[in-house]
């Protein structure tokens, strides 16, 4: 299952980052398993998980700042942290109703994939 993020902001036409992006569910799809099968594996060698997720938060919002610039970075946090105030209203408001919770954002069941996909020629 795939994490849907904001949308993101206008990027630069003059910087590398507007070169062709090939951003469509399925690659979107793609790089999620590989970002929780890194996370598993390093939950596997015996990282503790909060440090794994806190590392990866930190390493992926450090590149989205050099790529987009850090007031992009500073927006898209934001936009982010207003999505998870807005589940968390919604989750409150179905507990209020008496109504069972909705599913993890991710299926413990499923499958890890082989981190070094992406180094792998799809073709």
């Amino acid at each position: 299952m795939a994490v849907p993020g904001p949308e993101r902001p206008p990027v630069d036409e003059n910087s590398d980052s507007a070169e062709t992006l090939d951003d469509t569910f399925a690659l979107r799809e793609r790089l999620s398993r590989a970002w929780r099968a890194v996370f598993d594996n390093a939950v596997e060698a015996g990282s503790p998980p909060a440090a794994v997720v806190e590392t990866m938060t930190a390493v992926a919002h450090a590149r989205f700042a050099e790529l987009f610039g850090t007031a992009a970075a500073a927006s898209y946090l934001a936009l982010l942290a207003e999505q998870m105030r807005d589940v968390d209203h919604d989750e409150a408001e179905s507990l209020i109703r008496g109504e069972a919770p909705g599913p993890a954002p991710f299926d413990e069941a499923m499958m890890a994939m082989d981190p070094t996909w992406i180094d792998r020629d799809p073709a």
